[in-house]
């Protein structure tokens, strides 16, 4: 079928391929406003801003993805990391 990414937004050339090969199908499903399919999506865009925050936050230099071990040393040596034990939530049960 045809997906959407690789940095490539649909356009109407796609929008008329895809309705010429509907025309042409027979036993295609109609297309429905599903809404738990509109809410899960919403969730995961949400989830990947806070993510793509978080990590904005982590790493406020913009740490490559790829470091040597070297790198990665000297990159934590300059943080400030919080221990486990001086979490609040040390002491409650992962969930």
């Amino acid at each position: 079928m045809f997906a959407t990414g690789q940095g490539r937004n649909p356009d109407a050339t796609d929008a008329h391929s895809i309705a010429l090969v509907g025309t042409r199908m027979a036993g295609l499903r109609p297309v429905v406003n599903d809404e738990q399919l509109a809410l899960l999506r919403i969730l995961v865009d949400r989830r990947r801003s806070l993510g793509e925050d978080h990590t904005r936050t982590v790493s406020p230099d913009g740490a490559r993805k790829s470091l040597s071990a070297a790198q990665a040393k000297a990159l934590l040596a300059g943080s400030d990391p919080v221990t486990r034990s001086a979490r609040p939530d040390a002491g409650s049960p992962r969930s």
